[in-house]
């Protein structure tokens, strides 16, 4: 009998993890990824000529917001050795030493675009492909798994006047680094972690720097280290579920406010930590202490002449350049629209939230297409490559039978709308915060079907006590989903020790 044949699409973080995956699984892989390399958006690309639309988004000067202890996968560890925040070159340096580890280039499609993947009567899907200097082929698969990721397409802001402005007006999807606006007068728009990264970077290099805030004020800005040690080190299990919500948003305003600083007069947030993304830039407060940076409100207006108007009346003049750090557009070019969200759910949700509202259960799975998977679509708090790992896991299997099939599609809508409905009620509404999710609690949820989830009891027993309270108190990591169940590993609870500051020399061998 054959082995089932799984189309990936993209190899990136989420699409080389699914090669591993289904190679464990002895399932049939093809992935087909569109440029020269590995690694996705964390293979830093130029824009050139040559080059004018590349997938990566990231600039030159990148640098992982999530620790590497928070960010690797389960079951090969990134060097303890390693910086605690990798530079991009770090992390793609690690998707090659992955790639390298578990054989995974042979099975890769490269320089080859997916034109369309359509359902056939019989539930498989023929994906319509070409690659680059050859003509168009058709292939037919009995699963696809998406993981083109959702930092593709960016989504522009629609101002009065952006079609007559004369200067640059890109999206920061395509900034790359200051010097190519050395001694310019520019205004970035939006205070995600895009937008201040590049404002910082600018204010150093520009004549001047404007920041807008769209919302009228700032988010919460917290650091990457406290006490020199990573933020996310701090988010044990125990603090995600036995403190009440009220004291870690107490804990994240004084561990603002004690290491950046309050917010300038007028700017200071008026939501909770707990309702929107971490925004992370130790010094952006310093940066507007120099008049190089400064925060403006939103966009009413921009003019021929290079001058821009703000909504609370005020103007700058002769602006050289304006960036738009505001987010991405979910789009699957090779897909109809319905697959991703149905259509019928879209009426009840506002025109701004369902621009990017997606309809999967499990945060995976389109209820009527039952064998195809969107792997890492969620916006995560917390690293997304070991969420993007357990997706895999789920899904390879679910094609093998380990796991029972999905529901019948009623019940299917019901998770999803509650879920909907908890984000809502959260986060403030936004288009990225329709995919918003949780480290331990979006992984945990499919750990505890998959049998990998790390039960107090069951540790203990194997393990003893020391481990499990490295579990329950220590750096929150995906190691701990190789302890138990089908394809544990033997090395990760020394793994686990190591991450939480045991020597490797003063690990009793097995």
């Amino acid at each position: 009998m054959s082995k089932p044949r799984v189309a990936i699409i993209g190899a990136g973080a989420s699409g080389l993890t699914c090669i591993k995956q289904c190679l464990a699984d002895d399932l049939e892989p093809v992935c087909f990824e569109a440029f020269s390399t590995t690694g996705g958006l964390w293979r830093y690309t130029e824009v050139d000529e040559e080059n004018k639309d590349p997938h990566s988004s990231i600039y030159k000067s990148v640098i992982i917001n999530t620790s590497k202890e928070n960010s690797t996968f389960s079951d090969f560890p990134i060097p303890p050795d390693w910086p605690y925040f990798m530079h991009n070159k770090f992390v793609a340096k690690y998707f090659d030493l992955y790639a390298e580890r578990f054989q995974l280039i042979p099975h890769i499609k490269f320089n080859t675009t997916v034109l369309n993947a359509s359902i056939l009567p019989d539930k498989r899907w023929k994906v319509r492909y070409v690659t680059k200097g050859e003509d168009e082929t058709e292939s037919v698969f009995d699963y696809v798994m998406v993981c083109t990721g959702h930092h593709r397409y960016p989504r522009l802001p629609k101002y009065e006047g952006m079609d007559k402005f004369k200067g640059i007006q890109i999206h920061s999807h395509f900034y790359r680094e200051p010097t190519d606006f050395k001694n310019k007068r520019v205004v970035i728009v939006g205070c995600g972690n895009s937008g201040m990264d590049i404002s910082v970077e600018l204010s150093e290099n520009a004549s001047q720097a404007y920041i807008c805030v769209r919302h009228g004020t700032l988010p919460w800005i917290v650091p990457r280290l406290v006490n020199g040690k990573p933020i996310d080190h701090l988010n044990s299990r125990f603090l995600i579920y036995w403190l009440p919500q009220f004291i870690q948003n107490y804990l994240t305003k004084y561990t603002s406010k004690s290491t950046i600083g309050p917010a300038p007069p007028g700017l200071e947030p008026k939501v909770e930590p707990s309702s929107h993304h971490p925004t992370m830039k130790t010094n952006f407060y310093e940066r507007l202490s120099t008049g190089t940076l400064v925060v403006k409100p939103n966009i009413s207006q921009l003019n021929e002449d290079g001058s821009i108007e703000f909504v609370d009346g005020t103007k700058v003049e002769n602006i050289d350049a304006v960036i738009y750090a505001t987010g991405y557009q979910i789009d699957f070019p090779f897909l109809d629209r319905d697959i991703v969200c149905d259509k019928d759910v879209l009426k009840d949700f506002e025109e701004e939230y369902k621009e990017n509202l997606v309809w999967l259960y499990k945060r995976m799975f389109p209820p009527k297409y039952p064998n195809i998977a969107f792997i890492g679509l969620v916006q995560l708090i917390g690293a997304i490559f070991p969420l993007s790992e357990m997706q895999a896991r789920y899904v390879t299997s679910l094609i093998k039978g380990y796991l029972p099939p999905h529901p019948p599609i009623p019940e299917m809508h019901k998770e999803i709308r509650e879920r909907q409905k908890y984000l809502q009620k959260v986060f403030y509404k936004a288009p990225r915060h329709t995919i918003e999710g949780y480290f331990y609690p979006d992984i945990d949820y499919l750990a505890k079907d998959l049998g990998c989830y790390p039960y107090p009891l069951q540790i203990i027993r194997k393990y003893g006590l020391s481990l499990y309270l490295k579990i329950l108190f220590g750096i929150p990591n995906s190691i701990q989903y190789r302890l138990l169940g089908r394809q544990s590993w033997d090395g990760a609870a020394d793994a686990i020790r190591v991450y939480n500051g045991c020597e490797p020399s003063k690990i009793k061998q097995s």
